[in-house]
């Protein structure tokens, strides 16, 4: 049974309205969380937007016109939709996620349609080494030049920056509920409402933590991974000017955490660089060095001699901060010191993210002038 079919046996025997806090119910975006799984569903969506398919669910039909339009407006913004009168979607062309061909010739299966969508479909992974280049290569190859390419980076999950992507435009979880949301209420699909709901939840889960104690660690209510996301995403919002401001997951040995750095400075030498970073709820001042300093036989004895000078100077300058520990492990990137609990948090446990913001601001100052004094 082909995915298309397996689609619309679920849509028959679902009910009609589905919600990931509708616990009456399974979803079925709660078992398939597969980017595969999205890429089905982006296919499945888009196809509905073929005039053939007009009177199969007119509603359906419209909504799809409308996420393909929604698409192609990202790199054309005057697209008029009513030029569209085919659409072939194909999965995996040249381990391209999706692509969508707009008004392709029906007779001369050999001759490029009118536009190319390209779909570089993403949940919770993210673009590596030269594959988005490939895919623009390869659908180039099939006859379609720049002006008839419409690349895309389809991003559902959580990512800070996106400046790898080349000519590759971003289309978010925010544009797709927005396509999705404006008349869901006369869909009477499963497989859309049990979708929607999948991403309204992600989009929900996030947005919890100014409500959430932080200090919970265990019941439903506890502070989690997604609050962390919902954080970072916040303070980068905030801090995104800063060119090397970015945040994720850290795995390590002692079980990783979520961190945000930023606020990257260069030694003169060019052989080390301080920096922010909160590791959870610890604000950390950090150094990293460069690949040739640690190839240097007695590289560990001279990082050890910077790191306890950086510390001599911030202990001794460390208001109006909170007392300070000092890290201890000696490595390419090493904690010079931190402030074990720097968040500042309500009676309620829940956080005073403008507190947050201006603490940044203090350690950031901090910062420079032990830049300067060690300069």
């Amino acid at each position: 049974m082909s995915w298309s079919a397996l689609l619309t046996l679920l849509a028959i025997n679902l009910s009609s309205q589905a919600n990931m806090s509708d616990q009456s119910r399974p979803n079925l975006f709660h078992y398939a969380t597969s980017e595969l799984s999205q890429d089905a569903f982006i296919c499945w969506l888009a196809a509905w937007a073929d005039p053939k398919y007009k009177d199969a669910d007119t509603v359906l039909h419209e909504i799809a016109r409308s996420f393909i339009a929604s698409m192609i407006q990202k790199v054309k913004s005057d697209y008029d939709v009513s030029t569209l009168k085919a659409v072939k979607v194909r999965r995996q062309a040249g381990k391209l996620d999706v692509l969508i061909e707009i008004n392709k010739p029906e007779a001369d299966k050999d001759l490029p349609g009118e536009l190319a969508i390209l779909v570089e479909d993403k949940t919770h992974t993210f673009d590596h080494g030269t594959q988005l280049d490939d895919y623009y290569k390869y659908v180039e190859g099939m006859g379609y030049a720049e002006e008839k390419m419409v690349p895309l980076y389809f991003k559902t999950g959580y990512q800070s920056r996106f400046d790898t992507l080349g000519v590759f435009k971003t289309y978010m979880r925010k544009d797709f509920l927005d396509v999705l949301t404006k008349r869901s209420e006369d869909i009477k699909n499963a497989i859309y409402h049990d979708f929607l709901a999948h991403l309204e939840n992600m989009e929900y889960v996030v947005n919890q933590y100014e409500k959430k104690n932080i200090e919970l660690t265990e019941g439903p209510d506890k502070w989690d991974g997604n609050d962390w996301r919902g954080l970072f995403m916040a303070l980068y919002e905030k801090f995104k000017e800063d060119d090397n401001a970015n945040w994720g997951y850290v795995p390590n040995a002692s079980g990783g955490f979520f961190g945000f750095w930023w606020h990257f400075q260069v030694s003169p030498q060019k052989d080390y660089w301080s920096y922010l970073q909160w590791e959870d709820n610890k604000l950390c001042f950090k150094i990293g060095f460069s690949d040739d300093f640690v190839q240097a036989t007695d590289w560990k004895s001279r990082a050890s001699q910077i790191k306890s000078d950086w510390w001599d100077i911030l202990r001794t300058e460390k208001l109006p901060l909170l007392s300070l520990s000092k890290g201890k492990r000696i490595g390419k990137t090493m904690t010079v010191a931190k402030i074990d609990d720097a968040l500042h948090k309500k009676e309620d446990g829940t956080l005073y993210l403008d507190q947050m913001t201006t603490r940044m601001g203090e350690a950031q100052d901090l910062l420079k002038w032990v830049r300067q004094k060690m300069d």
